[in-house]
């Protein structure tokens, strides 16, 4: 098996990559990595991505910025509340049983993506039969 220290470079070098790419923060990516490739507990693992988050939040960030991606205008007013309830969240997550957090991530992680599938038209549907004489 490939030693701890090159696993964590993947999931830095993979986490990073989609978290500049796609915007998710790479806590998704983050926190089943660390959790089923390097055994760390579901805690462990979610307090870990947050403080690697930081620094990939910065510097995906700056790169949106300088191509006016960001609307000011939302981000001053979600981040004051983002933080209050990100620091209740984190307090909440500690009480729960480390089972209990792991589910709930899979739980909200297979929400999102059946959502973002919807949203997509995938899959595709059928293109509808062309009517005789008819405009498709």
């Amino acid at each position: 098996m490939m030693p701890e220290i090159v696993v964590a470079l993947v999931i830095g070098v993979v986490g990073g990559w989609l978290s500049g790419m796609l915007g998710i923060g790479g806590g998704a990516i983050f926190v089943p990595a660390m959790v089923l490739l390097l055994d760390r507990s579901q805690h462990m693992s979610q307090g870990t991505s947050l403080a690697v988050i930081i620094a990939t939040a910065i510097a995906g960030s700056i790169v949106h910025r300088r191509h006016g991606n960001i609307d000011m205008g939302v981000a001053r007013l979600v981040t004051p509340v983002a933080m209050i309830f990100g620091f209740l969240g984190g307090a909440l997550a500690i009480q729960l049983p480390g089972e209990a957090l792991r589910r709930i991530f899979a739980l909200v992680l297979i929400f999102l993506a059946v959502r973002m599938l919807a949203g997509t038209g995938w899959p595709r549907k059928a293109s509808p039969t062309p009517q005789p004489g008819g405009r498709g």
